[in-house]
């Protein structure tokens, strides 16, 4: 139960007693939560009232482009106006039920067309004809009957969003608290460097939170960890949330009087000066320099290939006291130079975030990695895990529609940086089925955004499932 304040529009004040497999001690998470059929098929009912994406705006630039997007075994298909806005629909014919949209592509001449029988429709999912009408009770053809059965549809940081309850929490209202720490990062100026989709033999939960903490960093990803044992504590731990919606992000102002405290410890205790004796942390410029290149060669996105040449240019040119600024100001004068426009600094914005229900993230000088991860439709074993590489590209550039492992992009298994990611989630959902393992153990700061979330996701269940 959240301590907030209660807001009109907030999932919040159910009574969660009959929520199987409940969350009854916030740090010790119900096995059968990942991998039981009966909380799979209750969980299914939340997809059906919450905001979730289904595309990147650049699948769909020009009108009368579509694409689809599949949850459970609801298929919607979401077509661009003429006017810009995005439409979403139920991807079933009001005929007999074909489905009018497979993958992404074209509706020409402003028509989507039936491919079993010839009805059509409007862009905006109103039908246009009926093969002969007469043929049929004219009760059952009335327009608002063979009108295309609309989802609700939003726009923000590039992506369109749909639910599929037109009663659910207001599109804007949902965001409340987060959208103040991504606004800033111009996600609508991204586009998409490349796209991965992986069926994982995990739930999508155990898939999904695997990117919502840092702790793992030291064992999953020495490099990034300059190979540091034992305590190795970055400043990740501390998130602001906003318990009602489930959302929950790195709050800058935290990380900053964090980072401030924790470098401070780390500068007495490891010399910035590679040539000397000591462990060279994440706070020096070497180790920032290290890390970066180490995100750029194992990801292909977080950075890009010109930040981290500056980076290596600038530790080479200035003084460790100087590298940061220097750092910072040549980024922003290359990517003017090339007519790229990163939003300048601010201090709401934050670096890592994940939004109810699947939307994951890290972002940082007009680069994101994002990832989305959705249930199987009938194994809570399985899931579908997208990534995305995101990048603000030089003013102008016109979008290039992506395509799940384009031909440009980066072949998965070059991605070693992901992959360490991706080498425990299997591991868990094997471990997690474990008779002995009655509990997950939350660590209530480190992994406070796992907690935070399966909290909301009974609030769901308690409102949505009987």
């Amino acid at each position: 139960m959240t301590e907030l304040q209660e807001r009109p529009t907030a999932i919040t004040g159910y009574d969660t007693s009959n929520v199987l497999y409940r969350v009854m001690d916030r740090l010790l998470l119900p096995s059968e939560r990942y991998y039981d059929q009966a909380f799979f098929e209750a969980e299914k009912e939340v997809w059906m009232h919450v905001w979730q994406f289904a595309c990147h705006g650049t699948e769909i630039p020009n009108p009368g482009d579509f694409t689809e997007y599949k949850i459970l075994d609801q298929s919607v298909v979401l077509v661009r106006q003429t006017d810009g806005t995005v439409k979403g629909f139920q991807n079933a014919c009001r005929h007999r039920g074909t489905a009018l949209a497979c993958g992404t592509g074209t509706y020409r001449n402003g028509q989507v067309v039936c491919p079993f029988h010839g009805w059509r429709w409007n862009l905006d999912g109103t039908n246009s004809y009926v093969y002969t009408k007469k043929g049929f009770r004219p009760d059952t053809v009335e327009q608002d009957e063979v009108d295309l059965a609309e989802v609700s549809v939003g726009l923000k940081w590039g992506f369109v969003w749909i639910n599929f309850d037109p009663d659910a929490i207001p599109f804007e209202e949902n965001w409340h608290g987060v959208e103040k720490v991504l606004n800033p990062h111009g996600f609508e100026k991204m586009h998409v460097k490349w796209w991965h989709q992986i069926e994982f033999a995990a739930n999508w939960k155990i898939a999904q939170e695997a990117f919502f903490e840092a702790y793992h960093v030291m064992q999953t990803h020495p490099e990034l960890a300059l190979f540091q044992r034992d305590d190795f504590y970055p400043p990740l731990g501390n998130y602001a949330s906003e318990p009602e919606q489930g959302h929950t992000w790195m709050a800058a102002a935290m990380e900053t009087a964090d980072s401030q405290e924790w470098i401070a410890s780390s500068e007495k205790e490891a010399p910035s000066d590679p040539d000397q004796d000591g462990p060279i942390t994440q706070s020096d410029p070497v180790g920032f320099v290290a890390t970066l290149k180490t995100m750029w060669q194992g990801s292909q996105s977080l950075t890009n290939e010109r930040q981290v040449e500056i980076a290596e240019e600038v530790i080479k040119a200035v003084p460790n006291d100087q590298f940061y600024e220097e750092f910072f100001r040549r980024v922003y004068d290359d990517a003017a130079a090339r007519n790229v426009h990163i939003p300048p600094p601010d201090p709401e914005m934050s670096g890592h975030w994940t939004a109810f229900p699947n939307y994951t993230g890290i972002a940082s000088l007009g680069c994101s990695m994002t990832y989305r991860s959705r249930p199987h439709p009938t194994d809570p074993n399985k899931c579908i895990f997208d990534f995305w590489a995101l990048e603000i590209p030089p003013e102008g550039t016109p979008a290039t529609r992506p395509q799940i492992a384009a031909d440009d992009a980066p072949l998965w298994d070059d991605l070693w940086f992901l992959q360490q990611d991706n080498s425990n989630i299997e591991r868990m959902q094997t471990g997690i089925r474990s008779r002995a393992h009655k509990y997950q153990r939350i660590a209530p700061d480190l992994e406070k955004m796992i907690v935070n979330w399966h909290q909301v996701l009974d609030q769901h269940l308690a409102k949505y499932t009987k």
